[in-house]
Parts: C-alpha cells; sequence; structure tokens
C-alpha cells in the first residue's frame, strides 16, 4: 500500500513544517506518558513472589475465550481434562450443529486419537467447519496444522500451505485469541510468512502481556517449572514425592528455616509442591511463631491478599510490622503497601510508603523494587523520575519480575525514561506473554501428559505452545518428533508406522522447530541440527535461486529451511524508513509502510519447494562451532556444548570437511572436558591418546626422505659393509663346523 503525495507538504514552509513535526512529537510523548500513568496510576498491589526465568507464568481460572461457550462445551472440555473421554463425545453430541467450539473440540480429539482412533483427515475436517463457524480456537488449531503438515508432491518434493497457516492465525487474533496474538507476534518479529514488521509484533503482544500483568499483580499465581526433555533430568528442579515428604517431616520437627521454606513452596506451588494454601498458612505459621522474618511477611501477603485466609489489612500489617522488626525486606515492602492504601489501623502516609519501599528495594526484594518504580514514575510521594523509574524497573526485571518486564516494555515502546527501541519491547512483552495462563495451563498438562505415556496429546499441546513462539515448547515437540515418541503429524492411513519412512517423516517436521528453537540461542536444537546436516536428515529449499545461492542455502549460509519456507522477508529492506522499525514505537508511530515488493517478494516463496537434504559436513561443521563457541548460561547446557565440542575434535582430527589438524582437535577435545566437568570423560581421554599416537607417527620421516638420508652418509656405508662381513664369516664358519663333524 502506497502512502499520500507529500506534494502538498513540500509547497508549504520550512517553518511550519518543523513546528507541525514538533507538535505531532509533543502529542505522541504525551500519548505515551499518559498511557503510562493510566495503567501505573496507582501500585500493583503486592504483584507475589518475583519468578525467574526458568517459571513458565501464572494459572488463573478464568480465560476470556470461554466467556460466550456454551454449556455442552465447557462440560465436554473438563470431562476432556479429566480423561473421561466418553463423557467427552456424550457431552459433544448435546452440541448444536452450528456449535464451532464442539467441533472443534471433536477434531482436537480426532487429531490426537483421544476416545476415537486417529484420524487425520477427519480432524482437519471436523476444524476447518468449527474455524469457519468462527471459533478462534478451531482457526488458531487449523492454522497451527497447516503451518506444520508437509505434502509430497508427486515430483518428490515437500510443501507446506504457509499462506493458510497465516490466515488462520491472523483470523482468530483478530478474535482475541491469547495463543494466535502471540504467534503473530513471534512471526512479525522473525518475519515468518509475514513481513518482518517490530511495531506489529508489537502490538499483537501487548494486549496478551497486558492481561498476564494484570494477573500478577492481583495475587500470587502458581508458577510451572519449565521442564526440557530430553535434558537427562538436569533441568528438573522439581522434587520427588519422597524429598517433599521428607522436608514436610523436618519442617514439622521445628526447624524454623524448612518450615518457611516449604511454606513458601506450597503458596508458590513450585519445585514439586502442590499449590495449597492451607499448607501454605500451616508451615509459616509454624516458622512465624519462631519470629522467621520471611514467613512473616509471606503470612501478611497472604492475610493481605486473602489467599486461603479472610482478608485483613489490619492482620498483615501486623505481621508486617514483626516482620520488619527482623529487618526482612518483604515486610518493608508489605507495610509500604499499607501505609500506601491505608487500613483501619494504619492511615495513608505516602512519606512512610516511600520510605518502606526505599529499604525493601534496597534490600534486594523485586516487589520493593518494582513499588517504587511506580512511585517514581508516577511522581507520587516522590519527585517524579522517569529515568529512575526505568532504573529501578531494570533491577526489579534482573530478578525475573514479570510486571516490571511489562512497564519496561512501555516505556521502550514509548521512549518514556529510556532509549526508544523497539526490539528490546519486543523480547520483553513475548516474555511476559509466556507467563500468562494460556501458556501455563497447556505446559502443565503436557508434562502430566508426557508422564502418563500420551505422547500424541503432549505433542499437540506442545506444538500450539511452540507456533506461538515458546522456545521449550519447540524444544519439546522437536524432541517427541525426532526420538518417535509422537507420530501427531503423521497420516497413519498413508504411512504405517513404525516404519523408517514414517521415522524419516517424523525427523522432517521435527526439523521445523528445531531451527525455530535455533532461532532462539537453544543449544540443543543447534547440536541436533548439525547431526540432521551430517546424517543428511530433514529438507533443504530448492527453487527460485541460482544454483549458487541454491547451493549457498543447502550449505547453511542462507536462511534455514523453516524459516525461508515460512517467508522471512524484512519490511526495511527495500524502504528505509521502514528501517527504523527497531527503534520505532507501536503507539505514537505510524505504522511501516510495506512497499509493494515486499508483497511480491512475499509471493514469490510460494515457488520455493522443500527437498530432502543430503549429507552436508560444512553445514555441520558451522553448526557444531555455533554450538561449541555458546556461552553457558545454565547447567542443562554444558552436555550439548561439550557434545559439539567432541564433534569437532572428530572431525579436526580425521579431515571430515576440513584440513586435518590435530593441534585444534585436541584443544576441542580439552575444551569438552572443561564445559561437563561431570559427564563422561572416557571417551575424550581414549581420543587424546589417539591424537597423541597419530601426532607421533606422523612426526616420523618418510621412507623415502630416510633413505636419501643414509645413502648420503659415509657411516652407513661402511656399517653395511661391516654387515656384509659379519653375515659372510657367520656363513664360513658354519660351513667349515659342519666340515669338520663330518665322518672321514
Amino acid at each position: 500500500l502506497k502512502g499520500p503525495s507529500l506534494g502538498a507538504l513540500e509547497r508549504w514552509p520550512a517553518m511550519w513544517c518543523r513546528l507541525l513535526f514538533l507538535l505531532l512529537c509533543g502529542l505522541v510523548s504525551l500519548w505515551g506518558t499518559t498511557v503510562l500513568v493510566q495503567v501505573y496510576g496507582g501500585l500493583y498491589g503486592l504483584p507475589g513472589e518475583a519468578f525467574d526465568d526458568e517459571r513458565a507464568g501464572v494459572r488463573t481460572s478464568e480465560d476470556s475465550l470461554l466467556a460466550n461457550a456454551s454449556e455442552s462445551y465447557l462440560a465436554a472440555a473438563r470431562a476432556l481434562e479429566e480423561r473421561d473421554y466418553s463423557r467427552t463425545i456424550s457431552e459433544l453430541e448435546g452440541c448444536g450443529p452450528e456449535n464451532g467450539a464442539c467441533l472443534g473440540l471433536l477434531g482436537e480429539m480426532h487429531l490426537i486419537g483421544a476416545g476415537v482412533s486417529r484420524n487425520f483427515s477427519e480432524a482437519f475436517r471436523l476444524l476447518s467447519a468449527g474455524a469457519d463457524l468462527g471459533d478462534p480456537d478451531a482457526q488458531y488449531a487449523l492454522g497451527t496444522l497447516y503451518a506444520n503438515a508437509v505434502d509430497e508432491t508427486p515430483g518428490g518434493d515437500f510443501k507446506r500451505q504457509e499462506a493458510l497457516s497465516v490466515l488462520y492465525l491472523y483470523a482468530a487474533s483478530v478474535s482475541g485469541h491469547p495463543g494466535a496474538q502471540m504467534a503473530m507476534g513471534y512471526r512479525h518479529s522473525q518475519g515468518h510468512g509475514v513481513p518482518k514488521s517490530c511495531s506489529t509484533a508489537a502490538l499483537n503482544y501487548i494486549e496478551v502481556a497486558r492481561r498476564v500483568a494484570d494477573v500478577y499483580s492481583a495475587g500470587m499465581p502458581q508458577a510451572v517449572e519449565l521442564v526440557r526433555l530430553g535434558v537427562d533430568g538436569k533441568d528438573a528442579k522439581a522434587m520427588s514425592a519422597q524429598e517433599v515428604s521428607l522436608f514436610v517431616e523436618i519442617a514439622a520437627s521445628g526447624d524454623a528455616k524448612i518450615a518457611a521454606a516449604v511454606g513458601k513452596r506450597y503458596l508458590l506451588g513450585i519445585n514439586g509442591f502442590r499449590q495449597s494454601y492451607a499448607r501454605a498458612a500451616h508451615h509459616l505459621q509454624m516458622a512465624a511463631e519462631k519470629s522467621h522474618g520471611g514467613a512473616l511477611a509471606l503470612l501478611g501477603y497472604m492475610y493481605c491478599l486473602g489467599l486461603g485466609v479472610a482478608k485483613s489489612l489490619d492482620v498483615a500489617y501486623s505481621y508486617f510490622v514483626a516482620s520488619v522488626a527482623q529487618g526482612d525486606a518483604l515486610g518493608h515492602n508489605g507495610l509500604g503497601y499499607i501505609f500506601f492504601h491505608g487500613a483501619s489501623v494504619q492511615k495513608v502516609d505516602l512519606k512512610e510508603a516511600v520510605a518502606h519501599f526505599n529499604a525493601s528495594a534496597y534490600g534486594g526484594s523485586a516487589d520493593g523494587m518494582f513499588n517504587l518504580a511506580s512511585l517514581f514514575l508516577t511522581g507520587t510521594g516522590v519527585d517524579q523520575s522517569f529515568q529512575q523509574a526505568a532504573w529501578w524497573f531494570t533491577q526489579a526485571l534482573d530478578q525475573g519480575h514479570t510486571p516490571a518486564a511489562y512497564s519496561l516494555a512501555v516505556m521502550h515502546l514509548n521512549g518514556i525514561g529510556t532509549v526508544r527501541n523497539c526490539r528490546i519491547a519486543v523480547d520483553l512483552l513475548k516474555r511476559v506473554c509466556e507467563r500468562g495462563s494460556w501458556v501455563s495451563r497447556k505446559l502443565q498438562d503436557a508434562y502430566d501428559l508426557h508422564r502418563e505415556g500420551a505422547g500424541d496429546s503432549a505433542a499437540w499441546l506442545f506444538l500450539r505452545l511452540a507456533e506461538a513462539g515458546h522456545d521449550v515448547a519447540q524444544m519439546n515437540l522437536a524432541h517427541l518428533l525426532d526420538s518417535g515418541v509422537s507420530s501427531l503429524l503423521l497420516n497413519a492411513s498413508a504411512v504405517p508406522e513404525p516404519s523408517e519412512q514414517a521415522r524419516a517423516l517424523g525427523r522432517i517436521h521435527a526439523q521445523r522447530h528445531w531451527e525455530l528453537s535455533a532461532e532462539q540461542g537453544n543449544v540443543l536444537a543447534e547440536l541436533r541440527l548439525g547431526d540432521y546436516a551430517y546424517y543428511g536428515w530433514g529438507l533443504r529449499l530448492r527453487g527460485g535461486f541460482s544454483d549458487e545461492e541454491d547451493d549457498e542455502s543447502a550449505s547453511g549460509t542462507a536462511a534455514a529451511p523453516a524459516a525461508a519456507a515460512a517467508g522471512t522477508v524484512d519490511a526495511a529492506d527495500a524502504d528505509p524508513a521502514a528501517a527504523a522499525g527497531d527503534t520505532a514505537a507501536a503507539g505514537g508511530e505510524a505504522e511501516e509502510n510495506v512497499a509493494d515488493e515486499d508483497w511480491e517478494a512475499l509471493s514469490a516463496l510460494s515457488d520455493f519447494k522443500l527437498v530432502r537434504q543430503e549429507a552436508d559436513v560444512a553445514l555441520a561443521l558451522a553448526r557444531y562451532k555455533r554450538t561449541a563457541s555458546t556461552r553457558i548460561t545454565a547447567e542443562w547446557m554444558q552436555p550439548f556444548v561439550a557434545r559439539a565440542s567432541f564433534n569437532l575434535g572428530y572431525m579436526h582430527q580425521f579431515g571430515f570437511g576440513v584440513t586435518p589438524d590435530r593441534a585444534l582437535a585436541r584443544r576441542y577435545y580439552n575444551r569438552c572436558a572443561e564445559v561437563d566437568p561431570g559427564g563422561v570423560h572416557t571417551p575424550v581421554a581414549v581420543m587424546l591418546v589417539l591424537v597423541s599416537v597419530q601426532s607421533y607417527f606422523t612426526a616420523l620421516p618418510s621412507t623415502s626422505s630416510v633413505a636419501g638420508i643414509a645413502l648420503a652418509d659415509i657411516r652407513v656405508h661402511v656399517l653395511a659393509v661391516h654387515i656384509v662381513t659379519f653375515g659372510v664369516l657367520l656363513m664360513l664358519r658354519r660351513i667349515f663346523s659342519a666340515a669338520r663333524r663330518r665322518p672321514r
């Protein structure tokens, strides 16, 4: 779409143009400030314990998508969650023929084989019918399937229906489906199937992020631990039932620290402790009786928010006062909240509220940092300072505080108190969205289904999250498809399973999500893509480029098959003005104008075809190098970085794809042992010995050079004459000895 002509503006005097520009900038800044003050006009309350990046999000009972759902659909959904498939089908039969939600749910049951036989074609038909009736969940499910289903043409090529996927995802996002809004935001941020536009991505993310931040501000939502499948248990933080029982017994014996820790975990529902406000209050009360500051503060939180107890600010005030007496930072934050809002035993006192929030922030409480930043942002009780607000929001963000991430995202979008940077804002909004109830419910259900052995059902939930850009879900889905645990995307009527063909197609489906996860910095995904290139698994692009460019894409220097086949187009490539998208605000600035040639380039991607990938050692080497050079930020990454280093050492030792370099091979083997000290080191030790042996024999001179040197040395000739003479003498001695013993 082309914008209006600027000819009229060009005829205006330069002074009027400058005045108009300054006026527009002022309005934009005023609008941004107004939005922030409206959102943060008061404190967020007590936003709960700060969550780190290893937590997936919150769980709530409210879901905007279910507001207009029929009773039959809600009953069927509850029965499906309880794994009562016969009752689910019975409830669905009570739905009307025009109920799109029921048709979509029945389609999902056919897809995963829940209570009915798996039928890929019937699932598509039912989901299409539900989507045509306007059901957002069916539209999102259908868009997800179109993005991942691979059709094999008679010529042996493969193709995905990316255009239909974008169509259905867009339709669902317009209806307010959180997953579809996240998926469109993710696609626009990466340029997958749509023009790359940072501001459009922010517009898709911000509504979901705002709702998630509101939930966090209202209480202490339950967190869901992120579990990475195929990581040998190093990433699992949840305790076993026996360990939970052991800590509960220790807490009951009178250990205040253990009782406080157990109570906190019951309160938040983490580390294998199921969320239970009653048990949390019991253990926290045990610790509070022994004047444990943290337990007193958490009890104050519970009474302040009414979590499992009758809401009472007066009781909360007494607990906060006792906690502050022990010097607890959380207690200072709670007391600041009481002074800010007031209670029957304590009037509003902004000066005291600021003092307690300040003490909490400097004491290391993320909640205190966030509330102090909110005061600076709105100028409540302190001199307004956007810079101070941004600084304290950043400090809270470093501790994983979700509302702080949303606050900073809005500030970066509007350039208030910090640099205007759309890319940073989108990254923060994505993190906030991934802690929402839509994500956390599906993650928890997927983990439960996987533990129960329902691979296809777990894969379907992971697939819905993966399409929305969730990195761990992409990794888990790829693992299930790659290992053959799930055959979700295989048409059982066309491809018999288990078979080599089914396993190959499973790797093809997994490859897309390995690539998407690798784009987000996942080391296991990058390592697996190196294996795919080394053994010739998966697909590569063909078509649309020249032969030279096609070869380049196959060797890994061009776009990855998943991203390029999805249509990666950057709107800033053709229009310099659109390049400002990385620093443009979603609100207050106009959308980037996408040039016609961008749409033509996007349409031309339909000519691309995917063909089976041949073994490509150079691409494998590049993937392994990228994995080995990744900075380790978590323990689960160590074995995969070590494995990539071992593979590089092996390739350099024997010259696979590179010139043999045993010194470099030894360096890679040593790095393998360094990055994973707790790993298996026997293969590394064996290969180091082999490298030393090879180096020794390689250092020896060749036979021809040894012969030349020997012939040029007179001493060798003298030695040879002596040896010949000695041999002749030995022979003569033997002859004479034999003759002497012969009888005459």
